[in-house]
């Protein structure tokens, strides 16, 4: 089959199942913005009850850690939207305590990413252990026996193979295959992977992503009035982090869920890119959430659809080129924000995590024209020298109004530490 640089050339269906799964998975997300109950109904109380189903149905045919990642999921789901209900329904408080709300969804994505770097060491570490696996019909044929569903079969390599399927003759000519192509498979989980130094590139990249998460204190949820969905706006998670992410994210799931890129970064990484950077500026916290909790609980629900390799995939092309230029596009997008993050930092002597530090970028200008209020944009910025004039957010007054939003440091022992200047009264509760 023909290939492009990444991925095989696909039949129609795989291109329209693509904009399938693109669709639903915006579509999921969306509808938990407009409708917030859903998410408690389908996640939360949907999702636990369909547990057990998922433990007894699932992990026979892949492995128990889907249904970890299923659990951490709904529980993140859960919490994110427990903050967007709590943020509208108790703003006084919401924006006192902002840093706790952050904390928790900065912990969410930072454990998220952190779980990815370990994976990412992980195929690095054993990389040897999986070109043996690969080229070992003994271990392909444990691997379809530890699996109640066929790992094996509809892989490439075993395209054009005569032999009688599952025969010992079989598994020996995918294992020369994958042996010539220099493939290893996990004995874990039946996935190809090969492992490199670009696994080193990409836990790098990750642990920059963490680092330059920016903005905690300072999470919101729409101004009342100013829209007629009201989102949860990050607003200091701009195109720089989020570009930088994405890099990041495809390259670890190309080092090591190579055949399954093709919708669980492509696809997936899209829907939640697109809303974030068209009609819902500054939420793609809120759209990772859940587009991610949707792709995972299908996977967990139905892997005997979505998880064997068969012709519906766009297969990886595993060459390690597509590997090393993924992880390295990753790695210097993720320097470049960190020299980016650490000059704003240090320029304008601004705390990256409880305050703003991009407010001089035209992403985040738009974000708080259309979502703040003067309550909220008097409170983006009151820990900081300039003001909502200064940057351009078109404040209805000079001054910050006398029933505004004022944020609290749960450190700062009585003594407000806002930046002096024109600010709403400090007040707790």
């Amino acid at each position: 089959m023909s290939t492009l640089f990444l991925w095989e050339i696909g039949t129609p269906k795989v291109y329209l199942l693509w904009l399938v799964v693109l669709l639903a998975q915006m579509a999921v997300a969306e509808i938990n913005r407009r409708w917030n109950w859903t998410i408690f109904a389908v996640w939360t109380a949907g999702g636990i009850l369909l547990m057990p189903y998922a433990w007894i149905h699932g992990t026979p045919m892949v492995g128990w850690f889907p249904f970890g990642k299923y659990a951490i999921m709904i529980l993140t789901a859960t919490m994110t939207g427990s903050v967007l209900v709590y943020a509208k329904r108790n703003p006084v408080k919401a924006h006192t305590y902002a840093i706790w709300l952050g904390a928790a969804l900065w912990l969410g994505l930072a454990v998220n990413i952190m779980e990815a770097n370990v994976r990412d060491l992980t195929i690095w570490a054993n990389a040897d252990v999986y070109y043996e696996c690969g080229a070992d019909w003994r271990c392909l044929k444990s691997v379809n026996d530890a699996h109640t569903i066929d790992m094996i079969a509809g892989l490439p390599e075993a395209r054009g193979v005569s032999a009688p399927i599952h025969s010992q003759e079989w598994y020996e000519a995918v294992a020369a295959a994958l042996r010539e192509r220099r493939i290893g498979i996990d004995p874990a989980t039946g996935f190809r992977t090969i492992g490199g130094y670009w696994n080193l590139m990409s836990a790098a990249a990750g642990l920059l992503n963490i680092v330059t998460i920016t903005g905690l204190g300072k999470i919101i949820a729409t101004s009342p009035g100013k829209q007629r969905v009201r989102g949860l706006i990050w607003v200091d998670m701009v195109w720089p982090w989020v570009i930088a992410y994405d890099l990041w994210n495809h390259a670890f799931l190309y080092n090591s869920l190579a055949d399954y890129t093709w919708y669980c970064t492509l696809a997936l990484l899209l829907a939640c890119t697109i809303p974030a950077f068209t009609w819902a500026k500054g939420q793609w916290i809120w759209f990772r959430c859940f587009t991610l909790v949707f792709w995972i609980s299908m996977n967990t629900l139905l892997p005997e659809l979505l998880v064997p390799p068969n012709s519906t995939f766009n297969f990886a092309t595993m060459d390690p080129r597509a590997n090393i230029v993924c992880s390295g596009l990753a790695l210097a997008a993720n320097a470049a924000l960190f020299a980016y993050w650490l000059a704003k930092i240090l320029r304008h002597r601004r705390n990256p995590l409880t305050g703003v530090l991009y407010p001089e970028l035209g992403e985040f200008r738009a974000i708080v024209r259309e979502h703040c209020d003067d309550r909220d944009k008097y409170f983006l910025v009151d820990r900081i020298r300039e003001t909502p004039a200064d940057l351009g957010f078109d404040p209805d007054s000079p001054e910050p109004p006398a029933d505004g939003y004022a944020s609290w440091m749960p450190w700062w022992r009585g003594r407000d530490r806002r930046y002096p200047k024109p600010r709403v009264p400090m007040r707790r509760g």
